[in-house]
């Protein structure tokens, strides 16, 4: 199914854990989705949907699973929610339908798939070999960097993928400050974080370019910087609180300032900061980060297919495999797509600093220059021979 739906256009990650509130230790997870689904429109309209896939028969605990998924959609959020079984009963069915729940069954999963036979089976977090050994690799390496807060790494790896943009833009700050601590991590960790830290980055500005239509620059700049400062972005409270206690404080200064040159001493200015300024400052990147999310809504239909290209790049080139370089990729791997993602890339170092950017430096050095060329038959198993160079020819069988 996560196949399926990246043929199809979407982002997508398998088995995302879902972390618990308020859990105790050993149960920060509370379930995971099977597979996790992000579509993005041609206006950068973000919808994120779930499929929980069953592989047992007959009707045994099928309504339950059904009921179940409905609360799931609710707790989530997601716009969308399938439960793929190899059958699905006619009373199983008619329940989905009044719940909102789209049922698949394997036949109809089978019929997908010869449309999409010219997709390599496995890629990058699809159980792209590479991938699945890099991250198995990195949970053992983040146990030995009590640095790297695990509830940060999981929010990374996972998490992220359902947050909003300003709890990506400080997820992805907090982990350049704990890098920053930590000094510099071991491969593949490093290449590993910072590519999830990138999705991340690349998110956030995707959610916040589908805004630019009915919310103008000014006021996303606005909103950003009170979310990422005072945590909220429609608060009208907390900084003009400050102002009242920065002129609090003046007015003692001062009347304690007259006290001692009406004794005699001699007048000593003393500046203090700023209360409402140490709090409403913004963050430095905010600039290149809506030079980010403005070079996206200009051009939404690459910026659309950014994740997917991010995820192959990250997760299956840098890594080391070469499913990237099949013939149904090519069309992701343009000159523009390359701009778009380094514009990207420059961002994130903005945000979590040159350490944490400097594990993806390998993306200036692919080949981002293929042509889409004719579309081959997409009922082709995919293969060696449909790997491309660069020109966007075939390559060597």
């Amino acid at each position: 199914m996560a196949r399926l739906e990246f043929a199809e256009g979407a982002y997508v990650r398998l088995r995302v854990p879902l972390p618990a509130d308020d859990a105790d230790a050993g149960r920060e997870v509370l379930t995971d989705i099977d597979v996790l689904s992000i579509d993005i429109d041609s206006r950068l309209r973000i919808s994120r949907s779930s499929m929980e896939c069953k592989s047992g028969k007959g009707q045994s605990g099928e309504p339950n699973t059904i009921v179940w998924l409905a609360g799931f959609r609710q707790l989530l959020e997601l716009d969308r929610v399938t439960l793929v079984r190899q059958s699905v009963s006619p009373r199983g069915q008619s329940l989905a339908r009044k719940l909102g729940i789209v049922v698949m069954d394997e036949a109809t999963v089978s019929r997908r798939e010869k449309a999409h036979a010219w997709l390599p089976e496995r890629f990058a977090h699809l159980d792209g070999p590479a991938c699945s050994a890099a991250e198995a690799r990195t949970d053992t390496q983040l146990k030995g960097m009590p640095g790297i807060p695990a509830a940060l790494a999981r929010f990374l790896r996972g998490g992220s993928l359902l947050a909003d943009s300003p709890a990506l833009l400080r997820g992805v700050q907090a982990f350049g400050s704990a890098v920053e601590q930590q000094g510099v991590l071991p491969d593949p960790a490093a290449s590993v974080l910072a590519g999830h830290s990138l999705i991340a980055v690349l998110l956030a500005a995707l959610q916040d370019a589908g805004r630019l239509d009915e919310v103008p620059e000014r006021l996303l700049r606005r909103r950003l910087q009170s979310a990422l400062t005072v945590g909220d972005p429609d608060d009208s409270y907390v900084l003009p609180m400050l102002e009242r206690a920065d002129a609090f404080i003046r007015h003692v200064q001062d009347r304690t300032h007259k006290a001692y040159v009406a004794a005699g001493a001699d007048p000593i200015r003393i500046d203090y900061p700023s209360l409402r300024d140490a709090v409403a400052t913004p963050p430095a990147y905010l600039n290149d980060y809506l030079d980010l999310v403005e070079r996206l809504r200009a051009n939404p239909q690459i910026a659309r297919e950014l994740l997917q290209v991010a995820e192959l790049a990250c997760f299956d080139a840098l890594l080391g495999d070469s499913a990237w370089k099949a013939k149904s990729f090519t069309h992701l791997f343009t000159t523009e797509h390359k701009g778009l993602l380094l514009v990207g890339l420059r961002c994130l170092s903005r945000i979590a600093g040159a350490q944490v950017a400097s594990a993806l430096k390998g993306l200036q050095d692919l080949p981002f220059e293929a042509s889409s060329g004719l579309v081959p038959d997409r009922g082709e198993p995919a293969g060696q021979e449909a790997l491309f160079q660069p020109d966007g020819s075939k390559g060597a069988t």
